[in-house]
């Protein structure tokens, strides 16, 4: 089962890799992208038929665009929206994520029932916000930190600390909701607009 490629260019959404914005940002994400655990998110189904390697990369691009308009750091904004959803166990079934490390990232998937304060949507954020430190320890900051597991909110209680968190939870939000086929329209037409806006907005 393949998912690995040096050329990561080819594996990211054309939305991206054609804005004008595209190679500043890749500057900031390239190194996570390279790395094997996090190309493993390709295997990881999100919502629908999107992977989380694409989820992340939009949610990380949206927000770093984002950021710049309202004088955010945009390198917090990339770092933490690769990463938000850096979580270790799927929630989502599949073959791929079943044979992937002899079934090291579905053993979850196992579990038959799980109080609802254990259910995917509680937990991952934690997890990403420890998984990050785990492989990419250089890459520790409280903001980043923060964000990642902030960005569930109000599903959980606590709201993002920083500017950027609050970006990548609003961004996190309208990006999944683009990903549902029954709202994709209307979410796709609000986020494709305003960051259109955003990333031509003149000074």
């Amino acid at each position: 089962m393949e998912y690995y490629s040096k050329d990561v260019i080819k594996s990211i959404p054309a939305s991206v890799l054609l804005h004008p914005l595209f190679d500043e940002w890749f500057l900031i994400v390239e190194d996570i992208l390279l790395s094997d655990e996090f190309q493993k998110r390709k295997l990881f189904a999100h919502h629908h038929n999107i992977s989380v390697w694409d989820h992340s990369i939009l949610v990380s691009f949206k927000s770093f665009v984002v950021a710049k308009h309202y004088n955010a750091n945009t390198y917090i904004c990339a770092v933490a929206g690769l990463l938000h959803d850096f979580y270790t166990q799927a929630w989502i079934k599949t073959p791929e994520i079943e044979a992937l490390d002899n079934g090291k990232y579905a053993q979850s998937l196992k579990i038959k029932r799980k109080p609802i304060w254990k259910m995917h949507g509680f937990t991952h954020a934690k997890d990403a916000s420890i998984n990050y430190v785990k492989y990419f320890p250089k890459l520790e900051n409280k903001k980043i930190t923060n964000s990642i597991r902030r960005h569930m909110f109000p599903l959980t209680i606590i709201p993002p600390r920083y500017k950027e968190g609050v970006i990548i939870t609003i961004v996190d939000k309208l990006n999944s909701c683009s990903e549902l086929p029954s709202i994709k329209d209307v979410s796709l037409t609000i986020v494709d607009k305003t960051i259109h806006l955003f990333s031509h907005k003149k000074d």
